[in-house]
């Protein structure tokens, strides 16, 4: 059974478990099942939503109503159902009403606004439109909609992806590939238009255009939904990162197109525009819904995208599970909230090396940044740690951006204050919850213990690192967070925990390896993955699959998924092959166990690793033992918090403190140096055995910010 046949199964049994299968007045006949196909029934977008009837007998009259109007005429009748798309539904709740040789059955759907919100919160203000940018024109309402636009394209012999202005005459030069057994020019279909206040793409290979409505015989059945890369607060409709399309847009790839796939994406589903992983979610659902109802029903919906594009993949399949059959993401954090600790670290890193710390050499430096090059904290610097700033980032007007002496009032271009919805607001100082701290962080520990620095050094450093105040300038007190603030943020799935789909669908994850660079993208979050998915027995969860190539680095391409080349497209085909399996043991994912994922497992689902030399290896765990080529090519470094002893699969935001024993170092403290380690750590030091401060487990998945974080 076919992905969207599944996603529609679940829904219309909730639906009708809940509204009754059968009218009142039904005189006792069977009931016919009422089902959204396009999208969840409840949260149903922009006026329309395809339905579906079945448990039709030869012969029946079939009547469909809305709230008793009649739209039997948008229905088409094959074998035992009937299926229509019911338009001009008004705002808020409705009930579809299906009768038919005395049966009946009914759907009570709810209809949001084609901008949204459905499930993300209020709407982020202060927002820039960005619609005239994207060739869509002046925005024609404060929600920076726009008119839907449909243009054509095609992929030249030269692989490049040139504009077409009249698609019925496609020029000479024009590529073809076989889909379906025959040879067929690559003519690109691409649809753009604003869906949830973001700018959306939807390209699908068409042969034959101009035809009113897209002929589907070419489509390989599966869509693949694009994320980009980056963290960003732009307060704006924005731009796709790293998705780039040639004259087709953003979320066009050649390689993808030769080989029968439909391709979509959002603004919002790029990081760099709001790195908000709810709000990619709805905008997720939503193109999605656009593509079921405009296009057809995909048998698999399969994500790809790297770096910010793998965060919004895992999240989306833990918090929202269903929205995605699959899981392909290229140089992969686990979450953005918690690998922030070790971002802000760097920063308060390279300002103390900076001064006090100025005399000490590049390998003291990487010892305590934990990194596989000393140069991995200035990138992070350079490239993220203005999340925390509340003066930079936002792509809005001077005058609406927050100034702490000249405009306090103004947006802040903060990581958290851009997800205020989703953390809420901190009493204190009105402004959103930063889930931040360091308080009893060993910064250089691990460096200690191996001999690299003294523990005076160790000392000095600990005893002046400092922290962050409210709007990110660096002070010498160390910063804290609450732990009913962090709490808040395990419960709502803030930090990838593993949860959801996430050990219950296909996550292939690709490691380009780059750490000797410089590269923010260490190898070792693809190893936090894999220990959070870990199943309760230990064993590491076999929807799992890690494949690992040598990179030329470089933080450009790794966010953009150049390195990536043509690893992409066959992770996605293994995705894919996988799917199918599974489709045919006929199992849903929510009931879905590790039997039934190593039974369908494929041969091409395994861990792959391409030493440097060009070697292939295959297998599991075995590659990443030591004296295997593989992990001797590829080794693990870390960040300042495993540095400091926080073990790589943590999921610890805020440690629980314990008294420091001076002894348990490893290396000799004087009296002097014992009583200096009690006054740097007046209130302990961490203890990474223990979880984290306020660390509890997933509250649920599909989760409403409407009224705010869910209580």
């Amino acid at each position: 059974m076919g992905r969207g046949r599944r996603f529609v199964a679940a829904v219309a049994a909730a639906a009708l478990a809940a509204a009754g299968a059968c009218s009142d007045d039904a005189g006792g006949g069977d009931a016919l099942a009422v089902e959204a196909v396009s999208t969840r029934p409840e949260m149903v977008t922009g006026g329309d939503v395809l339905v579906r009837v079945s448990g039709l007998e030869e012969g029946d009259e079939l009547r469909v109503t809305v709230d008793g109007e009649d739209v039997t005429d948008a229905f088409t009748v094959e074998g035992g159902t009937a299926t229509g798309l019911v338009t001009g539904l008004p705002e808020g709740p409705a009930t579809i009403e299906a009768e038919a040789g005395g049966a009946s059955g009914r759907l009570e759907v709810e209809n949001h606004p084609g901008t949204g919100p459905v499930f993300s919160g209020p709407h982020q203000e202060p927002f820039a439109c960005t619609t005239e940018e994207h060739g869509l024109g002046a925005p024609t309402d404060d929600d920076c909609s726009a008119p839907t636009v449909v243009r054509w394209s095609y992929v030249n012999q030269a692989g490049e992806i040139v504009a077409l202005e009249d698609p019925t005459s496609p020029p000479a030069d024009v590529a073809t590939t076989a889909l379906d057994g025959e040879e067929v020019p690559l003519i690109v279909r691409t649809e753009s238009g604003t869906i949830d206040r973001g700018v959306y793409w939807i390209h699908v290979v068409d042969p034959a255009p101009g035809e009113e409505r897209w002929d589907p015989s070419r489509w390989n059945g599966t869509l693949v939904h694009r994320f980009g890369g980056g963290c960003g607060t732009t307060y704006s409709q924005g731009a796709s990162l790293g998705l780039t399309g040639g004259a087709a847009g953003p979320g066009a790839d050649v390689e993808l197109l030769r080989r029968g796939y439909a391709l979509a994406t959002n603004t919002f589903n790029t990081f760099q525009v709001a790195c908000n992983d709810v709000l990619s979610a709805e905008a997720l659902m939503m193109t999605r819904e656009r593509f079921v109802e405009a296009y057809g029903e995909p048998r698999h919906v399969v994500g790809e995208g790297g770096s910010g594009g793998a965060i919004q993949q895992y999240l989306i399949a833990q918090n929202y599970p269903g929205l995605l059959d699959a899981v392909v993401a290229s140089v992969p954090f686990p979450d953005h909230l918690s690998i922030a600790p070790g971002v802000t670290d760097c920063g308060l890193l390279e300002n103390w090396y900076a001064t006090r710390g100025a005399d000490w050499t590049p390998e003291q430096r990487q010892a305590v940044n934990g990194h596989g090059s000393p140069a991995t904290c200035a990138a992070w610097v350079a490239s993220f740690l203005a999340a925390i700033d509340p003066t930079t980032g936002c792509s809005l007007p001077e005058d609406q951006v927050y100034d702490p002496e000249t405009n306090p009032e103004g947006a802040r271009c903060t990581l958290q204050d851009s997800n205020v919805n989703l953390l809420g607001t901190d009493p204190d100082t009105g402004f959103a919850i930063r889930p931040l701290d360091n308080v009893g962080v060993q910064y250089g520990l691990q460096a200690l213990q191996d001999g690299v620095i003294t523990v005076d050094q160790f000392l000095d450093l600990n005893a002046t690192i400092g922290g962050y105040d409210v709007d990110g300038r660096i002070v010498p007190e160390r910063h804290r967070a609450e732990p009913e603030h962090l709490e808040r943020v395990y419960a709502t799935g803030r930090v990838n925990t593993g949860g959801g789909d996430l050990t219950r669908i296909p996550v292939f994850t690709l490691d380009v390896f780059t750490d000797p660079t410089g590269d923010i993208h260490d190898r070792f979050r693809a190893f936090q993955l894999l220990e959070r998915t870990r199943l309760e027995d230990g064993r590491r969860s076999p929807n799992q699959v890690l494949w690992t190539i040598p990179g030329d680095g470089g933080l450009l391409a790794s966010v953009l998924g150049d390195a990536a080349g043509d690893v992409r497209p066959a992770m996605i085909e293994a995705a894919v092959e996988w799917l199918d399996a599974l489709d045919e043991r006929g199992v849903p994912a929510e009931e879905r166990t590790a039997e039934d994922l190593e039974a369908t497992r494929p041969p091409s689902a395994v861990d792959v690793c391409i030493t440097p030399d060009g070697q292939r290896h295959e297998g599991g765990d075995e590659l990443y033992e030591p004296g295997h080529p593989c992990a001797e090519a590829y080794p693990l470094s870390g960040d300042p918090r495993t540095a400091a002893g926080q073990p790589i699969g943590s999921l610890v935001g805020k440690c629980e403190l314990v008294e420091p024993d001076p002894d348990a170092y490893g290396v000799p403290f004087t009296e002097e140096q014992a009583a200096r380690l009690a006054e740097v750590f007046p209130e302990g030091v961490c203890d990474w055995s223990q979880p984290g401060v306020g660390q509890t487990e997933l509250a649920g998945t599909w989760l409403d910010y409407s009224d705010g974080p869910p209580a």
